[in-house]
């Protein structure tokens, strides 16, 4: 007798693929709809109306567009406004930023209104898919007209002909199609309402935070793939690709911040519990000194009512206090009281307070080691026309008495931070500059 025959291969199919298959396009589809299906991630292909292009549209898009910080992203050290190819670290590689300009072969002058506002709600371009580096997760809160009256404004710029570099990123993340897993896996739009518990300030505050000025993208913490965690997009955190920490925004850790003072910092890069260095000296200095005093006041409002989130718990050390003796304090005396006074107190608004300057105290120190190293200025704003800068001490002190210095001052006072180790000095000589 033979032996009987086994299923057929289409037998096999229709049992175990079929169901296979319909399950894959359940979930695709479910995943697609999540993202705002397929209009979300296509390009609009319709003309729409030429935006209206007079001098208050153009004003408030200028305006837009500094809180934005479009031409610092867009805008290559020592290259020309707005046409792109200013360099972006990530851990996969490097990123160039793009051509803003109304060049019709580089930039955006083929580009229509419905398309610009696509790319800022959607991430999506005319060259597709667009790297999570463009913060369009905070740009999808602009309105239709903010977001046309920043693209009127970039329609009168310069025209500049030129393509940026080619982005040098590893792996898939270098094959652009693969920004749609990222964002099946990854992604989730949210809409911003106004919350009519609240008043105009606060709301107005919030647009601002969670969009143009997308604070979340240095402020927030991201995940192994560069997403943003959305529950988590004030925590602070170490910045991608820069080597500084942007401390966390809410009403716990600016306690010691008025409303006033948190205003005024914004716009000036100074206050007296602090001065803006690093990227945050950056965006004072080219963006946020452009605030207008109510929409400050806003933001300040705003951000002094956010809920503290747990942090990270900090890896143990030994006390820093326990380092500070007579030799550290006379190092301290000789090279920094002058300026920050021996109390650790400072001068409001000119040398910043090392007593108490969360800063000073971070579980990740990097920047008072990068700011002590390298020294550091804060911006030259119409509030703050002669900055005080912080000279280098990298190459003024052997490792052993910086060591010194930077424990005391985290150690002293009211200050009770852990010991930075050698190993720690040595990685933020080595972090990049920029």
């Amino acid at each position: 007798m033979s032996a009987p025959k086994g299923p057929s291969l289409a037998t096999l199919l229709m049992a175990f693929g079929f169901p296979l298959f319909v399950l894959l396009a359940v979930v695709t589809g479910f995943l697609i709809a999540e993202q705002g299906g397929l209009a979300a991630l296509s390009v609009p292909d319709e003309d729409a109306e030429t935006p209206s292009a007079d001098a208050a549209t153009l004003a408030r898009g200028e305006y837009l567009a500094r809180l934005g910080d479009c031409a610092a992203c867009h805008t290559a050290r020592g290259g020309k406004p707005l046409a792109g190819g200013r360099a972006f670290r990530t851990p996969w590689g490097t990123l160039y930023s793009s051509n803003l300009t109304p060049d019709p072969e580089h930039g955006i002058g083929r580009w229509t209104a419905a398309q610009f506002r696509h790319a800022l709600a959607h991430g999506v371009g005319r060259s597709g898919l667009l790297y999570p580096a463009f913060p369009f997760e905070s740009f999808q809160h602009l309105s239709a007209d903010d977001a046309d009256a920043i693209f009127a404004w970039l329609r009168q710029q310069p025209e500049v002909a030129g393509a940026p570099p080619e982005n040098t990123l590893e792996g898939l993340a270098g094959w652009r199609p693969a920004l749609i897993g990222w964002r099946m896996l990854l992604h989730r739009p949210w809409a911003l309402r106004f919350d009519d518990a609240r008043g105009e300030a606060w709301n107005r505050g919030r647009y601002l935070v969670e969009g143009i000025a997308h604070c979340a993208m240095c402020h927030g913490e991201r995940g192994r793939l560069g997403a943003l965690d959305r529950s988590r997009r004030f925590v602070g955190g170490r910045i991608l690709g820069q080597g500084w920490v942007a401390p966390p925004l809410d009403r716990e850790s600016l306690a010691h911040w008025s409303r006033d003072d948190l205003a005024g910092y914004l716009r000036t890069g100074v206050a007296p519990q602090a001065s803006a260095y690093g990227p945050m000296a950056e965006v004072v200095g080219s963006s946020l000194r452009h605030l207008t005093e109510s929409d400050a006041r806003a933001i300040a409002e705003y951000l002094l009512s956010l809920p503290p989130l747990p942090q990270r718990p900090a890896p143990p050390a030994r006390p820093a206090r326990q380092t500070v003796g007579p030799a550290s304090t006379a190092l301290y005396e000789k090279h920094c009281a002058d300026c920050h006074g021996r109390d650790g107190r400072g001068r409001a608004r000119v040398y910043p307070p090392l007593d108490g300057n969360p800063q000073v105290v971070a579980s990740d120190p990097v920047n008072l080691m990068r700011v002590v190293l390298f020294g550091a200025a804060p911006p030259t704003t119409p509030g703050n026309p002669e900055p005080h800068t912080m000279p280098p001490f990298a190459d003024r002190m052997p490792e052993a008495d910086l060591l010194a210095i930077l424990n005391h001052v985290r150690g002293s006072w009211s200050n009770d931070a852990g010991e930075i180790p050698p190993y720690q000095l040595r990685q933020a000589r080595a972090l990049p500059l920029e």
